[in-house]
């Protein structure tokens, strides 16, 4: 029993952890689709394009601080951007320009 509690558990934690990494809308590359959260606080969600997607990212800017969104238009450049999305910490983190996805 203890030997299946000792690798059980750890699979499930891993299992988690890479869940949570693939649906991180700050893993997004360009061409993903995303969804918006499911409360207006919830984070933004990578999914599979199609009918549940909001959003594909256009643009994405790696290194960036949260406060560029606001000074700046760094998203100029992709003229079909909507939405900015920011994910990171308080150093910097990563700014996806979202267009509306249509089908």
């Amino acid at each position: 029993m203890k030997l299946v509690v000792a690798i059980v558990v750890p699979l499930l934690v891993i299992g988690v952890g890479v869940y949570f990494y693939v649906t991180s809308a700050g893993t997004a590359k360009v061409g993903d689709c995303l969804s918006d959260g499911e409360t207006p606080d919830s984070p933004m969600v990578k999914i599979a394009c199609g009918e549940a997607a909001d959003y594909r990212v256009v643009g994405r800017l790696e290194g960036r601080k949260k406060a560029e969104i606001n000074d700046a238009k760094p998203c100029e450049r992709f003229p079909t951007t909507a939405v900015t999305y920011w994910e990171g910490d308080d150093s910097s983190g990563n700014l996806l320009c979202l267009e509306p996805y249509r089908p």
